[in-house]
């Protein structure tokens, strides 16, 4: 088996109303990355990132939180696994490494 990546998530909205435990950023938000180097810059949802990328100083921010259903009927037309697969393999490259987690 592949080693597995922990993660949570927390809910910050519901049916439109902002809502979190203290200390978490309340509401919707937006992904926004750097075609450069993939940097991720999160903002409340519905604004703009502030220009350019904290990361590598370029202006080329894409939203990548985009909607793929809605109602429960696709929005977009499916990516097929060959071009997702060439996608990958193109950002791959650019991403800087991960460091193992301690005692791996």
């Amino acid at each position: 088996n592949a080693p597995t990546i922990n993660f949570a998530l927390d809910i910050v909205e519901i049916d439109g109303r902002p809502i979190a435990k203290r200390g978490k950023m309340a509401g919707a938000k937006d992904i926004w990355s750097c075609r450069n180097c993939y940097h991720a810059v999160i903002t409340v949802a519905g604004q703009e990132p502030q220009k350019p990328c904290p990361h590598c100083g370029s202006s080329s921010l894409w939203k990548a939180t985009v909607p793929l259903m809605r109602k429960g009927q696709p929005v977009v037309e499916p990516v097929s696994a060959t071009d997702l697969r060439k996608k990958v393999l193109e950002v791959l490259p650019k991403l800087e490494p991960i460091a193992p987690p301690p005692g791996r």
